[in-house]
C-alpha cells in the first residue's frame, strides 16, 4: 500500500492500492472527517424525506458498502434533512438517539449539500429558490425579480399579441438575467462574499463533509471565469472551516467548446483543491447526434485518470450523471450521483397521455427505465419472474402486485440495489484486472453507444 499524503483526518485523504488499479480503471480509499470509502461509491440525489428512508433502509438492511454517500440540493434540505438532523440530538430515557438509523449514518456517510444555482438559469424552480430560507438571500431576492420580470414580460407579450405586435423573448430575459447576476457577483466583492458566507454556513448547517462552492451553470467562456474565480475565493474564504471541492456546472452545449474545456482541465490541474465535482447538466450522452460531446466526455475522463495518478491528492465526483454513472464509475470517478429517476422526467405525460402514477423501473440488463406497462409484459413473459435478482425484486409478494405508493417505494429501493450491485462490479473487475467486463456490460446494453466515453 502507498500513501500518497498525509492529511488530518478533516481534510480528504486519497490512499491508492496497487493491486486495485486496472488500465483507466482506479478503486481507492477516501477519506474525509473520520470517514472511510472505498471507491466507486454511488451517491442518490435526495430530494425528501421519504427518499432518505429510502436510503437509510437499504444501507441498514443490506450493509451495502457502495452505498455511502448521498447528495441532497441546498433547497431541499428543509425537507430531506432538517427534521432529522432535529430528532438525531433527541434522546429517549436511557440515553439512546431517537433516529439511530440517521445518526450512524452521519458517522458513516458522505454528505454532499450542493448549492445547485444552475437553477438560477431554470425558470421552473425560480419559486423554489424564492421560497427556501436554506437558500442565500441574494439568490431569493434573484428569484423573486426574475419571476417579477417573466410575469411582467408575459403581460406585456400579451397586449403585443392582441394587438399583433412582435413579442419579446423570455428566453432572452432570462439570459441576459442570469449573465448579469453573475458578473454582478464577480465585481462586487461585497456581494461575493455575502454569498459565499451564508452558502457555506448552510452547508455547516446540514452537515456537509465536503463544502462546495456556489458556481454558474457555465454556458459561455465568461461564466467559466466566473467559476474559476468562485472556486477560488470560496477556498481561500472556507478552508478554514472544512474541506473545500471546487465545482464546474457544464450545460451540454460548452463541451463542444475546446477552448473552454482545455481551461477547466488546466485549472483542474494546477489547484489545490483533492476533489473537483463535474455536473453535465441535462446531458444525455446517448443521443446519436451528440459525438462531438461524448469525445469531449472521453477526453476529460481521460486526462482526469491521467491527473489523479500523477498528482497527489486528486479525486473526482460526478453529479446528475444520468446514464454516464456507470462509465464515469469504470473511469475512475470517486462518487458518481444521480437521481433516483436517473435526472429524467420521470413518469412525464406524452402524446396526451396522464402522467402515470407508477415510477419508472431501472433495468439493470439494458441500464435504462422502463415503464411500469413495459415491466408488466416482460414478467408475464419471463413466467411471471421480474427481470431481476435484487432482494427487492425477488421479495413476496410480486412487486408488481403493489399499489403505487409501496410499488414506487420498492423501485426505488431496487435502484439502489442494483448501483450497489454496478459498483461493486466495477471494484471486482479492477481486482481481477478485468476492467474489459465493464465495457462488454455496457456493449449488451441498451447504453451501447457509451462504450465510445471508455479510453480504448
Amino acid at each position: 500500500m502507498e500513501e500518497l499524503k498525509k492529511l488530518d483526518t478533516s481534510k480528504i485523504q486519497i490512499v491508492h492500492y496497487g493491486h486495485r488499479k486496472c488500465r483507466f480503471s482506479e478503486s481507492v480509499d477516501f477519506r474525509v472527517n473520520g470517514k472511510t470509502i472505498t471507491t466507486p461509491t454511488f451517491a442518490p440525489r435526495i430530494k425528501n424525506d421519504n427518499e432518505l428512508d429510502i436510503y437509510l433502509d437499504v444501507k441498514t438492511s443490506s450493509g451495502a458498502k457502495n452505498l455511502s454517500a448521498y447528495v441532497v440540493r441546498l433547497f431541499d434540505t428543509k425537507r430531506t434533512i432538517q427534521y432529522r438532523l432535529k430528532k438525531s440530538e433527541q434522546r429517549n430515557l436511557i440515553g439512546e438517539t431517537l433516529d439511530p438509523k440517521f445518526s450512524n449514518s452521519l458517522k458513516e456517510d458522505i454528505i454532499l449539500i450542493d448549492p445547485a444555482l444552475e437553477y438560477l438559469y431554470y425558470y421552473p424552480m425560480m419559486n423554489r429558490l424564492r421560497h427556501s430560507s436554506s437558500m442565500p438571500r441574494l439568490i431569493r431576492k434573484y428569484a423573486e425579480q426574475v419571476i417579477e420580470g417573466v410575469e411582467s414580460l408575459q403581460k406585456i407579450n400579451e397586449e403585443k399579441k392582441h394587438n399583433n405586435q412582435k413579442t419579446d423573448s423570455i428566453t432572452a430575459f432570462r439570459d441576459a438575467q442570469h449573465t448579469n447576476f453573475w458578473s454582478c457577483i464577480y465585481k462586487d466583492a461585497n456581494s461575493r462574499i455575502k454569498l459565499i458566507r451564508d452558502t457555506c454556513t448552510s452547508e455547516l448547517q446540514f452537515h456537509s463533509d465536503i463544502l462546495i462552492p456556489p458556481v454558474p451553470l457555465i454556458t459561455n467562456p465568461h461564466l467559466l471565469k466566473v467559476t474559476f474565480d468562485m472556486n477560488e475565493k470560496f477556498r481561500a474564504l472556507s478552508s478554514d472551516k472544512g474541506e473545500c471541492a471546487d465545482y464546474f456546472i457544464l450545460k451540454q452545449q460548452i463541451l463542444k467548446n475546446e477552448s473552454v474545456m482545455d481551461s477547466i482541465k488546466a485549472y483542474v490541474a494546477d489547484s489545490e483543491s483533492a476533489l473537483t465535482i463535474f455536473k453535465l447538466k441535462y446531458a444525455d450522452l446517448t443521443n446519436p447526434d451528440y459525438a462531438l460531446e461524448r469525445n469531449a466526455v472521453k477526453k476529460l475522463f481521460e486526462e482526469l485518470f491521467l491527473l489523479s495518478q500523477h498528482t497527489d491528492n486528486k479525486a473526482f465526483a460526478l453529479f446528475e450523471a444520468g446514464y454516464q454513472t456507470f462509465p464515469a464509475a469504470l473511469c475512475s470517478f470517486a462518487l458518481v450521483s444521480t437521481a433516483y429517476n436517473l435526472d429524467r422526467g420521470d413518469r412525464r405525460a406524452t402524446q396526451g397521455q396522464p402522467i402515470s402514477e407508477y415510477a419508472n423501473w431501472y433495468d439493470p440488463e439494458s441500464m435504462t427505465l422502463r415503464n411500469h406497462d413495459v415491466l408488466s409484459v416482460t414478467t408475464k413473459n419471463n413466467n411471471g419472474i421480474l427481470p431481476c435478482y435484487c432482494p427487492e425484486c425477488t421479495k413476496k409478494p410480486s412487486l408488481l402486485r403493489e399499489n403505487p405508493i409501496e410499488y414506487n417505494k420498492r423501485v426505488k429501493r431496487h435502484f439502489l440495489f442494483s448501483r450497489e450491485y454496478e459498483m461493486q462490479s466495477v471494484i471486482d473487475a479492477i481486482e481481477r484486472q478485468n476492467v474489459s467486463m465493464g465495457f462488454d456490460k455496457l456493449q449488451r446494453s441498451d447504453l451501447r453507444i457509451l462504450t465510445g466515453l471508455l479510453p480504448r
